[in-house]
């Protein structure tokens, strides 16, 4: 074959790879495309898994389910001393309340907490009640509620909304459809938490936008 034939071979060979090799990588191109939509797809379909965050007055519980054991970081040293597995459902009116879970801690704060503490009780170390609450408003409606408003144990000490250290503002008003979730802590002074038997939750009325009571306050005895 003359020298200018080979030539043209070599060159029509090389044209017919170049589309080859330029096709694949639009396929690819596309199929990796594809690909991560999809995987985006999942990623935004699943539902993010909701959690009871760690307090910045205590140190972090949130796995602390095992009686008499202890968790010790920045904050201090804390112990669970109950604890009551509740996941119980109510309603009252268009808002739905779930008491999660209820524990009972022993708290030694770290030293720069102490003063935060002492304006809720005179106690360098205390016990307290952790409450886990889910809130959501059914209805068509603002309201206005408070998920605990008092508690009270089987001693006979009862302790207010107003003293909750968590501050997570889970009070008042909540729109339609609207859910919050977290917790409050309260500490307690005057109950010997061994021989602790029973706490006594309740919320607040439920109120509406002209601050009319719509319905009675949730009640719930925990056993620990």
């Amino acid at each position: 074959m003359p020298f200018k034939g080979w030539i043209m071979l070599i060159l029509s060979a090389s044209l017919v790879t170049g589309c080859a090799s330029e096709s694949d990588k639009k396929k690819d191109t596309h199929e990796n495309h594809q690909q991560h939509e999809s995987n985006k797809a999942k990623t935004e379909n699943q539902p993010e898994k909701q959690t009871y965050t760690d307090s910045s007055q205590a140190s972090d519980d949130t796995n602390l389910t095992e009686i008499n054991k202890e968790v010790e970081d920045q904050d201090g040293v804390i112990t669970l001393k109950k604890y009551a597995k509740v996941n119980k459902q109510l309603q009252s009116d268009s808002i739905a309340l779930t008491i999660d879970e209820v524990k009972v801690l022993h708290y030694a704060p770290s030293v720069d907490l102490i003063d935060f503490f002492h304006g809720y009780t005179k106690q360098d170390e205390f016990p307290y009640v952790r409450v886990n609450v889910k809130i959501a408003n059914k209805g068509k409606e603002s309201v206005h509620f408070n998920p605990v408003a008092n508690i009270k144990t089987d001693q006979g000490e009862t302790v207010t909304w107003k003293e909750d250290f968590y501050l997570e503002e889970l009070n008042g008003e909540i729109k339609p459809g609207e859910e919050k979730m977290g917790s409050l802590g309260f500490i307690l002074n005057k109950t010997n938490i061994e021989n602790l038997k029973t706490i006594t939750i309740t919320s607040s009325e439920v109120v509406d936008d002209q601050e009319k009571s719509i319905s009675d306050p949730i009640t719930l005895t925990v056993d620990l």
